[in-house]
């Protein structure tokens, strides 16, 4: 079967996992902060958001090493070019934000400055961030706006996996999963 090598497909999952979690977990502190409910369940969800979106950084970094290193697997040969260069463009789109709003997340703690995830563990502040209350505020609005963008195309993908997996049964999703 021609899949994506091994490393790949558990940093992809490892990375759905945090995406999952990051979600809910944001818009719940959110909500939280927006009523003024600043308890210790608040800063938890702060500190498991924080901690989980540096995660994605790091397995973003990783991700990009490995997909310089090794190949993606072929497309089947009866798999329409549109449909490659739609799922080309949406993982492209992924690979961008999943860089991008952990940056700005960890700018916008940054310039807060909230870099405290848990009692005794601090992020590092992101280099040549100003502590500007505004500036935080706007980095989060962005963060925010793009982290919403992601989970909608999230969900779409989440989809079209389900589809190739129990509708089209073609082994597109086998490519990315542990078992047959």
């Amino acid at each position: 079967m021609n899949r994506y090598a091994l490393p790949r497909r558990v940093v992809h999952w490892a990375i759905a996992v945090c995406v999952l979690v990051l979600v809910p977990v944001g818009l719940w502190m959110v909500a939280r902060g927006e009523a003024n409910l600043w308890d210790s369940l608040t800063n938890t969800l702060y500190g498991v958001h924080k901690a989980t979106g540096f995660s994605v950084l790091l397995l973003m970094a990783l991700r990009i090493a490995f997909k310089l290193r090794s190949a993606d697997p072929a497309w089947p040969a009866d798999f329409p070019r549109a449909r490659r260069i739609a799922a080309k463009s949406l993982h492209h789109s992924f690979y961008g934000l999943l860089v991008l709003v952990p940056l700005l997340g960890w700018a916008g703690v940054t310039a807060f400055p909230a870099l405290i995830v848990f009692p005794g563990l601090d992020l590092p502040p992101m280099p040549f961030v100003p502590v500007d209350e505004a500036l935080a505020l706007r980095l989060f609005q962005i963060h925010g706006a793009l982290a919403l963008l992601l989970a909608v195309l999230v969900l779409g993908h989440i989809g079209a996996a389900l589809q190739h997996l129990l509708l089209a049964r073609d082994g597109l999703f086998q490519r990315i999963w542990f078992g047959h």
